[in-house]
């Protein structure tokens, strides 16, 4: 009973992470559709959000590993357990070092890329919603994750072929080289999260296919 009383606050705590983390890439996402349109005063604002979501998803994220470290799930397991709540935290980071990359730089994003730049983003941040699906069913229906995993790797992809042709469209642009470069690095920030959810999932789908929960 006492190891099952352990298990059940993990889990507990595992999906308050997740909340975290969900709520920090949703305040990214706001604050760089705010910032490519022009707001900066209010983009900078929400992006000071996204700093204090990340700590509060840290900070869930070491009380799920002093759990597992108190004898939580089996030994065979934690250890994955713990490499998944990593990548799931590096989510909240990501959505952070994103905001911070604009904030700090201000990337110049022109009038005829801001459409595509926004839709990037979108298609980047959707990547959340069927690994939250996933993690959600983790410990309940072992179909519905393998699902939402392949979902995670389909739209992984689409934001990969959305990157390839804007990065394609700005280089071909009149833009100067450095212009073009610092686009390029603001391209990367962007679908960084979508990679780092597809980590995320990979690290959930081993633990599925090791437990078969």
């Amino acid at each position: 009973m006492f190891g099952r009383k352990k298990e059940k606050e993990v889990k507990n705590l595992i999906f308050e992470h997740l909340r975290k983390v969900e709520e920090a890439i949703l305040k990214m996402k706001e604050a760089m559709e705010l910032y490519i349109k022009g707001d900066y005063e209010r983009a900078k604002e929400i992006s000071y959000q996204v700093h204090l979501l990340e700590g509060d998803a840290d900070s869930k994220r070491r009380e799920i590993i002093e759990k597992l470290h108190q004898g939580a799930f089996l030994p065979t397991i934690r250890q994955d357990i713990i490499k998944l709540i990593a990548r799931q935290d590096k989510i909240a980071d990501r959505s952070e070092s994103c905001c911070d990359f604009c904030i700090s730089q201000r990337p110049e994003v022109p009038e005829e890329f801001k459409e595509r730049f926004i839709k990037l983003l979108e298609v980047s941040v959707s990547t959340f919603s069927p690994y939250k699906e996933a993690l959600e069913n983790m410990f309940i229906d072992y179909k519905i994750v393998k699902e939402k995993i392949h979902s995670v790797n389909t739209v992984e992809e689409d934001a990969d072929t959305l990157e390839w042709r804007l990065t394609k469209e700005i280089f071909s642009s009149n833009l100067t080289l450095a212009h073009k470069m610092h686009l390029r690095e603001y391209i990367f920030h962007i679908v960084s999260v979508s990679d780092i959810i597809e980590d995320a999932a990979d690290a959930l789908d081993i633990i599925i296919v090791k437990q078969k929960f």
